[in-house]
């Protein structure tokens, strides 16, 4: 039985151009082997393989030095939570520097940018050029919606949870707000500005973002987010997704873990008692209300006024149902 030769060992398991693989010593018949798949033309990758990254780089590994990975793609490797359309979308946003053309290839959606004075919108990640965080979200607003946007940005200044609990964030308000002001006559120019008013700190999941949303769009006091409620002694009692500064009245989205986990709900139980015994009103709010606010916004307006707010809620007049 004739063996097959290997490939050159710099090559193996990872995506690679087959001229750097020729330069190595692999054959064109090595190249063309079962064990092989190509993504784009002159490139390879290990058959079977479809991690998105692993994409990212054999088309990288064909390209010009100046192009990055941007837009969804970048932010779908960033873990930013995108709508479904997105998610699923098979092809890779990529952007080069011009004079360079805008890549153009079966299975990419070719960018360009000009580069300018600031800092280069890409970083380097274990060898993937990708987008810097700011740049992802600038560019994220020709592809999302308000709310779709406001969620991408509240996720990055939130960042990925560490192994012991920590965040920490992909970027800062001002870098967001530096990078707008740095594209002034960018597209999309009147949905980034709206988006930068509502994007907030320490949210913890979209549905959050959404909830909030819809509290501001109602015509209710701007919630604060996750800031924590303290008893007498100074020890925080709870940590609501949402407070209405002033009324003791917080908001709190339950997802489906507060039901099916035990030790969460006694937990939950327990910290309702601590919040009665100091006059503290929840209201939960779960999946339906997202998409019936009607009422849950009517719960809100009671209890304000019970509290003493004299507002004029704005949600009887979008047409929401109670």
């Amino acid at each position: 039985m004739i063996r097959r030769k290997p490939l050159p060992p710099p090559v193996v398991g990872r995506a690679f151009s087959t001229r750097e693989a020729l330069s190595l010593g692999a054959s064109s018949k090595q190249l063309r082997a079962s064990d092989l798949q190509a993504p784009f033309h002159g490139a390879r990758l290990p058959a079977g393989t479809t991690a998105l990254r692993d994409r990212c780089m054999a088309l990288q590994a064909v390209a010009t030095p100046t192009l990055f990975i941007s837009h969804s793609t970048a932010a779908r490797l960033y873990g930013v939570p995108l709508p479904w359309r997105l998610q699923r979308d098979s092809a890779i946003h990529a952007t080069v520097a011009k004079p360079a053309r805008a890549p153009q290839r079966p299975g990419v959606i070719g960018h360009s940018w000009t580069p300018g004075a600031h800092y280069a919108p890409w970083l380097d990640s274990r060898g993937l050029r990708i987008s810097r965080a700011a740049r992802i979200w600038l560019d994220l607003a020709s592809q999302l919606d308000l709310v779709e946007l406001v969620i991408a940005g509240d996720y990055l200044l939130r960042g990925f949870r560490q192994p012991n609990g920590r965040r920490t964030p992909f970027v800062t308000m001002n870098q967001l707000r530096d990078e707008a002001a740095s594209n002034p006559a960018r597209r999309h120019g009147r949905l980034i500005s709206a988006a930068l008013d509502l994007i907030r700190e320490r949210v913890d999941s979209p549905y959050e973002t959404r909830l909030r949303l819809i509290v501001q769009s109602a015509g209710f006091p701007d919630p604060i987010v996750n800031e924590p409620i303290l008893d007498a002694r100074g020890d925080t009692i709870a940590q609501p997704d949402l407070r209405i500064p002033g009324f003791n009245v917080g908001l709190e989205y339950q997802g489906d873990g507060h039901r099916t986990n035990r030790s969460q709900w006694q937990r939950d139980v327990v910290r309702r008692r601590e919040l009665d015994a100091i006059k503290w009103k929840t209201i939960e709010a779960v999946a339906l209300d997202i998409r019936n606010p009607g009422h849950l916004l009517h719960t809100l307006e009671q209890e304000l006024r019970e509290r003493g707010w004299t507002g004029t809620p704005t949600w009887p007049t979008l047409g929401i149902e109670t």
